[in-house]
């Protein structure tokens, strides 16, 4: 029962993924878009600014296999949509995340995921690979 639990989870967040934000490192800002279709969305920043802080702080830890990023996030990074998570990120950065692909899909993968969003910490490790959203997603946001 548990595993049929988790099955379904994870292809609902699969699908949610797939549909709303695919992590792609050949666009700006990582968007996805959709073979054969212009990309005709506004920025996250067009209109009104997102003031709310996503971000609370990062501490750094050395460990044998390189480096982690504890993010910790606020309610309102836990519950960041679509449109908040390019700011999310940039306040990561801006807290000493470095921008890397591999780190940012393990970042997007948290708030995305039912299981880890609701962890104290998002820990972003710097020796996983960029897979992908999907991948990192079917990976619990722990991919290689």
């Amino acid at each position: 029962m548990k595993k049929l639990v988790f099955l379904v989870l994870v292809v609902a967040a699969v699908a949610l993924l797939s549909r709303t934000y695919l992590v792609t490192d050949n666009q700006p800002g990582g968007r996805a878009q959709q073979p054969g279709k212009a990309n005709t969305e506004p920025e996250p920043s067009a209109g009104r600014q997102d003031t709310r802080t996503f971000i609370a702080s990062v501490a750094v830890e050395q460990v044998p296999e390189g480096t982690v990023y504890h993010v910790r996030p606020t309610r309102a990074g836990r519950l960041a949509d679509r449109s908040a998570l390019d700011i999310a990120w940039t306040q990561a950065t801006a807290k000493g995340v470095p921008s890397r692909a591999n780190l940012r899909q393990q970042f997007l993968c948290h708030p995305l995921s039912v299981i880890a969003r609701a962890k104290p910490t998002w820990d972003l490790e710097s020796w996983r690979p960029a897979v992908g959203g999907v991948w990192t997603m079917l990976a619990a946001c722990n991919p290689g």
